[in-house]
């Protein structure tokens, strides 16, 4: 809210309908006399907004109506404890703040354990306009680990700006798990890279029902997608920033990309199947090396990274 004289305002009361039992008061969380932020009650209904004081008995002000709308699910929202990132992801991590004057504010993201900073932006702030900066995983290193990070303002603007509660920390992981399902990661040795000895295999082979949602683990670039005897409805996606293709074999339908399609992180490529040749319902996974799949690259195995990415998604 903005206004004036609002530094004496110590909670915002949304009224609903007339009388008093749908009445949800929230308190305020920071503010000074032209500035108050305060969040809304998940249970709060639309209709006139009362302001109490500090003192809890002065009606300061009152609006005459304000519309609660729920907050769209999709949509990009500022950071909150819970929050995930990943690289290559359309939504990427967002920091929003206002300031109570003009300011050339100083952001910088920093990791949430050593402190280090990884990045900084010069923000030219405006009273009324919300500033924000976004991140999507890169520093002048490249690509960050995967890890725990924190927006802070720094200079000037710190002592003056209204900012974000202290949570500001999300979580940041350079690749999500591929199915977004129940699903195991091998039953045997036989799913294994190399097949336990018994047979060339050159993934791993992961168990879920048949039409899991397939995600892409890395966003990049569609090498190959199509249809194979052997490896059913499949996809090769050369990944962003890593020189590694990225296999998905035996999916229920054709993928949902074509060949040259740009695919961001955690994108639905398609279902969990068993075309071509496989038994019950799983994903053929492989991880190659450079300069890619049947292109002069070598496969490798994918467990260890597919258990850590399991973990972290």
């Amino acid at each position: 809210m903005r206004g004036s004289n609002l530094d004496s305002v110590g909670r915002v009361v949304f009224t609903g309908s007339p009388g008093g039992r749908d009445d949800k008061a929230t308190a305020v969380l920071r503010g000074n006399r032209r500035y108050l932020v305060a969040t809304v009650p998940p249970a709060a209904r639309s209709g006139p907004l009362n302001v109490v004081s500090k003192g809890g008995g002065n009606l300061l002000t009152g609006v005459r109506r304000v519309t609660v709308r729920a907050a769209p699910k999709s949509a990009p929202m500022d950071l909150a404890p819970s929050s995930s990132f990943f690289y290559g992801s359309k939504r990427k991590a967002t920091f929003s703040f206002d300031v109570e004057r003009p300011v050339q504010a100083q952001v910088e993201l920093v990791n949430a354990e050593s402190e280090a900073v990884i990045r900084s932006w010069s923000v030219a702030a405006q009273p009324g306009e919300t500033a924000r900066v976004r991140w999507g995983g890169r520093s002048s290193k490249g690509v960050e680990p995967s890890g725990r990070y924190r927006f802070r303002l720094a200079g000037s603007a710190a002592g003056s700006a209204i900012a974000p509660d202290a949570t500001t920390d999300f979580f940041f992981s350079d690749h999500v798990f591929p199915i977004r399902g129940r699903h195991d990661l091998g039953q045997s040795p036989t799913n294994n890279f190399g097949g336990g000895g018994t047979r060339t295999h050159t993934g791993q082979d992961m168990f879920a029902g048949c039409g899991t949602r397939l995600a892409a683990a890395r966003g990049g670039r569609v090498q190959f997608a199509g249809y194979h005897g052997a490896a059913g409805n499949y996809l090769v996606i050369d990944g962003a920033g890593t020189g590694n293709d990225y296999v998905y074999m035996h999916l229920l339908e054709p993928s949902l990309v074509k060949t040259g399609d740009r695919v961001f992180t955690g994108q639905k490529v398609g279902e969990v199947g068993e075309t071509g040749r496989a038994t019950g319902c799983h994903l053929h996974f492989e991880l190659w090396s450079s300069p890619g799949w049947y292109e002069g690259g070598s496969a490798f195995d994918p467990l260890p990274l597919l258990r850590r990415w399991d973990a972290l998604s």
